[in-house]
């Protein structure tokens, strides 16, 4: 994780992009540790977060369990967490404009209390923690809840149409239609409510 900002920025400069925002789906550390390097030597102009987990920016024990705590001291002792210069807060229906690219916020709480979808351009989906390829993100941390996974599922995930291309935080790239019939988490909720 230490060399990530750097790597990102290698392979912006390959393919010629300059990074111009940073869209952050929850903070746990696993997707924030590089941020601030990320933001300050990419030149990154704005981050963008929900409020309910701005506060993991600067303080990010509070969202981890023992294990992620262990981690964090073997990575950092002595780390001083800050936010980068500019950090926006978004909420759920926001729309930002990035790169000429039209970005719709979906505040799916669950795996934190503040995670966030990006849907980008209608056709895309930055799914982060939320949804995986054939798994959801984690609900035993301190700021999660199965309840409210559950809900967010419902109501903002099996919703969208089967066609939406899903790039999830971790692990292949999928679709809602993909997940819909093969997601045990999704096939459950939707068994249930028949």
């Amino acid at each position: 994780m230490p060399d990530l900002a750097q790597r990102v920025i290698g392979r912006c400069d390959d393919l010629r992009l300059k990074p111009v925002a940073i869209l952050i789906t929850h903070g746990h550390l696993d997707h924030t540790f590089s941020l601030l390097p990320l933001a300050r030597e990419g030149g990154v102009s704005t981050s963008y977060v929900h409020p309910a987990d701005r506060e993991l920016l600067i303080n990010p024990a509070r969202g981890l369990g023992a294990q992620g705590l262990a981690l964090l001291e073997q990575l950092s002792p002595t780390k001083v967490w800050e936010e980068p210069d500019r950090v926006e807060e978004v909420n759920d229906e926001d729309v930002i404009e990035v790169a000429g690219m039209d970005i719709q916020v979906v505040h799916a709480p669950g795996h934190t209390k503040g995670s966030v979808m990006y849907r980008v351009n209608s056709g895309t989906l930055l799914s982060g923690d939320v949804l995986f390829k054939g798994a959801i993100g984690r609900t035993d941390l301190p700021t999660s809840s199965p309840r409210a996974m559950r809900e967010s599922l419902t109501k903002k995930v099996l919703t969208l149409p089967d066609e939406i291309r899903v790039l999830p935080g971790h692990g292949d790239e999928t679709t809602i239609g993909q997940e819909r019939l093969t997601n045990p988490f999704l096939l459950e909720i939707s068994s249930s409510s028949r």
